[in-house]
């Protein structure tokens, strides 16, 4: 499967949101040169935002696996299955979900203006891309995206069970 696929969004935004997500996260690694210009800095928050980041990458990781071979960038020309085992039982977008959480401990970790801004504009610009991802799943999956959909909360919510019998 190519690693780069169709962008669902217009492709400089889609990097604007990428980077911006890389420069919140990075912003763990480099508090240290921000510290005076921070907004404030305790302990409290500081080990909040390491908890939340460390949650966040082990939110990713199973994505990752659980999507095998068929992980792109952008929507993908090849026929491929919908994946609904493993870690999307429960959220149908824990890459995005466990990059929205790292980035949101980024800012507790290093409460700066621009890391902050930064996360506005992952989250933001995310949304955008899933939202568009679904009617391209919707599409090209029908009636088995729909019920997935039904069944499991985009990021996080009530996961709703529904038996075989039931449908």
């Amino acid at each position: 499967m190519d690693p780069i696929g169709r962008s669902p969004i217009p492709a400089p935004i889609l990097i604007l949101g990428k980077a911006a997500m890389a420069g919140s996260v990075c912003f763990f690694l480099v508090k240290e040169r921000f510290s005076a210009t921070l907004l404030f800095d305790s302990i409290l928050t500081s080990r909040i935002g390491a908890v939340l980041g460390a949650a966040g990458l082990l939110l990713v990781l199973p994505g990752f696996v659980s999507l095998g071979r068929s992980i792109s960038v952008g929507l993908p020309e090849q026929d491929t299955q919908l994946k609904t085992g493993g870690i999307y039982r429960f959220t149908r977008n824990p890459l995005y979900l466990g990059g929205f959480i790292a980035c949101a401990g980024s800012c507790l970790y290093a409460p700066h203006i621009v890391n902050i801004l930064l996360t506005i504009a992952t989250m933001g610009i995310h949304h955008w891309i899933i939202t568009r991802e679904e009617a391209f799943l919707e599409q090209r999956f029908g009636q088995q995206w729909l019920d997935y959909k039904r069944r499991v909360p985009r990021y996080v919510g009530v996961i709703r069970w529904t038996s075989a019998a039931g449908k």
